[in-house]
């Protein structure tokens, strides 16, 4: 700004000369913004899961689409909880899916257990995943339901830690924290750095700050007597965000929605760039379009292209600073949530992942177009789907 109003023949205003000072200030902000949401996740992190109450029999509902990456070491971990009663649905939209032959291995190794596995589902909606819900529910027998993904990784006693909230007659819903864990490539790495501070100080200060938890569908257990209350699948059948509308829904019926203090562990091995800008800019459409308030204040929480416009601005130590801080806070973070550190090469990405979820946040406000699990589909208010035929930019595999 400087150079071009001295080669345009005027000096500096004094709004212009502040310029630089106001940069940095936001940089600063956004920083202290990021630092106070990572301080979230450490003091959440610090309770310990309440495993004592009641642990009602349970159904849990885990939908399958592809060979996501260890599919059967992550399905494995769900046969071995140290839990009184259980009921597991695995099933795919799909009667060809080649997950379903791994959801069959892990149903004849253990006979011990109650395992159903379902081929194909019934059409319902324009979500593919509540269709394939819908067609799991019909096989549930418990009165409690529990929705895991199939990327998800568990520890023995998740089922116990989590279900104990229930305790507490006014709780409708419980979700939990997830690290990204298992990154060989650099889409998988971007990935993980992402879970692993945005996302993970983001829940942990929904549920420290405010009155409702923020809801992820991969973990999300709640009554079935309250889900067919509000509706059911089918009221959520053309909802992108299902898992969020049906938060707010149990919400507002007067129900409390919190997040179990158990982590649990979401694999992310081998993705693609794309996969990872798909994944993304999809979460972004849907957060623009059920949250627009929220949406808006994203940017801090993302202080590195506020640095790099400091940088630009001519305040390179304040740059410096502000990139040193957020990395040395994602590491400390990361390894908290993992039980290790990241390697070296992981650190340099940071930087580079936190500049394309600024780009990803741009895009997602005026793109209304999303490509999820082979199907086109056109976004609108409360994310609700819209049938579209494009050529997706970002046609990757779906997440």
């Amino acid at each position: 700004v400087h150079a071009y109003l001295e080669l345009a023949g005027d000096g500096p205003t004094k709004e212009t000369a502040l310029l630089p000072e106001i940069i940095a200030g936001v940089a600063l902000l956004a920083l202290a913004l990021t630092l106070a949401s990572h301080l979230c996740a450490h003091v959440f992190l610090s309770r310990r899961p309440a495993s004592d109450g009641p642990h009602p029999p349970v159904s849990l509902l885990k939908p399958l689409k592809g060979a996501d990456d260890d599919l059967y070491a992550n399905l494995a971990t769900f046969t071995r909880q140290r839990y009184p009663r259980c009921q597991i649905v695995f099933g795919a939209e799909d009667p060809d899916d080649p997950a379903l032959a791994v959801a069959r291995r892990i149903r004849d190794e253990n006979p011990h257990l109650d395992i159903t596995v379902v081929a194909g589902a019934d059409p319902l909606g324009r979500n593919p995943k509540v269709t394939n819900l819908a067609s799991l529910s019909r096989f549930a027998r418990h009165d409690f339901w529990l929705v895991s993904d199939s990327n998800v990784r568990v520890r023995p006693d998740y089922l116990r830690d989590t279900m104990a909230c229930f305790a507490d007659r006014d709780v409708g819903m419980v979700t939990n924290p997830f690290v990204g864990v298992g990154e060989r490539t650099p889409g998988a790495a971007m990935e993980n750095l992402h879970l692993n501070s945005l996302v993970v100080g983001c829940m942990s200060g929904a549920e420290l700050l405010t009155d409702m938890a923020c809801v992820v569908g991969k973990s999300m257990a709640f009554r079935r007597a309250d889900f067919e209350a509000l509706g059911g699948w089918a009221a959520v059948k053309d909802i992108l965000a299902e898992d969020y509308v049906l938060a707010t829904r149990v919400h507002e019926a007067g129900h409390r929605v919190v997040t179990a203090p158990h982590r649990i562990e979401t694999v992310i091995v081998s993705w693609s760039a794309r996969r990872f800008l798909n994944r993304h800019l999809r979460w972004g459409q849907i957060r623009r379009w059920n949250s627009t308030r929220a949406f808006a204040g994203e940017p801090l929480l993302n202080p590195i292209p506020f640095a790099l416009a400091a940088a630009l601005a001519g305040l390179p130590w304040v740059a410096l600073a502000v990139v040193a801080l957020k990395i040395a806070s994602d590491a400390v973070l990361a390894k908290r949530l993992r039980g290790r550190a990241y390697r070296l090469r992981h650190f340099a990405l940071i930087p580079v992942k936190d500049l394309v979820i600024a780009g990803i946040w741009v895009v997602a406000i005026f793109r209304r177009r999303v490509w999820w699990r082979g199907n086109a589909l056109r976004i609108g208010p409360g994310s609700a789907l819209i049938p579209e035929r494009f050529e997706p930019a970002l046609a990757g595999r779906g997440a």
